[in-house]
């Protein structure tokens, strides 16, 4: 399906000053790469030296379970109007 990402993916929120932000899309669109992408790119450096401790992976295993059973739930969740009218 379009739209849905990964389950060991999540959404982080956070404010930044506009002109790191047009910053920031400038560098993504001069090396051809999605806001996310770059800036995925750019924690991923920034967090090289950082280790993780096997109960941080249990935590991540954990969230990532929960995620996959959201997504089964909504799939198997009732049938919209729409779709029932259809039959």
């Amino acid at each position: 399906m379009p739209n849905q990402h990964s389950a060991d993916k999540e959404v982080l929120g956070f404010y930044i000053p506009r002109e790191l932000s047009q910053k920031i899309r400038k560098a993504a669109k001069m090396r051809g790469l999605t806001i996310t992408a770059f800036v995925e790119e750019t924690l991923i450096h920034a967090t090289r030296r950082i280790e993780l401790a096997p109960s941080d992976y249990r935590l991540i295993a954990e969230a990532t379970e929960r995620a996959l059973r959201g997504k089964a739930t909504k799939n198997s969740g009732p049938k919209s109007a729409s779709s029932r009218s259809n039959r």
